[in-house]
């Protein structure tokens, strides 16, 4: 359906067949193949996350650019799923694109109570490894759009945490940066 949103959780490593051959396949690589097969109106109603044993800044940077997030492989406990979920969803469909949740206290109260300084390792800081990577290679001098392209979604999820004056700070400094990415700011 059209109004539909869909929550996919994907193992990184996929066990398959094919007759008598086993394989393993990268969960995050199959999401992306299947993101970029989507329209962009049915891709905006999916939140895809890669689950995954390997948590290191590196890996959780590939899984985010591959899917929307990550979750990690240890045990969640029942009580605990809606804690975790939420504010990757939150942060995938934002009340005001999401429109009325028919008054969901539950998600309301988590909303109101999830703690974005909690958040910003998973939302922040894979990209900031990405950007970094990416500067390593010198992306900056050969591909500057490149650089843009993930200072403008770093810029994005940074305003969508708590308007504050050292949120706008950090805005400004991205500003900065996606004016000239090959200045001495970056």
């Amino acid at each position: 359906r059209k109004n539909n949103f869909f929550l996919l959780i994907v193992d990184e490593n996929l066990d398959v067949r094919h007759g008598t051959n086993h394989e393993t396949i990268s969960g995050s690589t199959l999401v992306e193949n299947i993101r970029l097969r989507l329209t962009h109106e049915a891709e905006k109603r999916v939140l895809a996350l890669i689950r995954s044993v390997n948590d290191s800044a590196t890996d959780i940077a590939v899984f985010s650019l591959r899917a929307h997030g990550f979750l990690s492989k240890a045990p969640i406990k029942r009580d605990r799923v809606n804690k975790e979920l939420a504010p990757l969803w939150l942060k995938r469909f934002p009340s005001s694109e999401f429109g009325d949740l028919g008054g969901n206290s539950d998600t309301e109260k988590l909303s109101e109570t999830t703690d974005d300084v909690e958040l910003l390792p998973y939302i922040i800081a894979p990209q900031l490894v990405s950007i970094s990577n990416l500067f390593k290679q010198n992306t900056h001098e050969s591909d500057p759009g490149a650089i843009y392209e993930k200072l403008y979604n770093l810029k994005q999820d940074v305003l969508a945490l708590k308007n504050d004056i050292s949120i706008m700070s950090i805005v400004g400094v991205i500003n900065i940066m996606m004016q000239n990415p090959r200045s001495e700011y970056v």
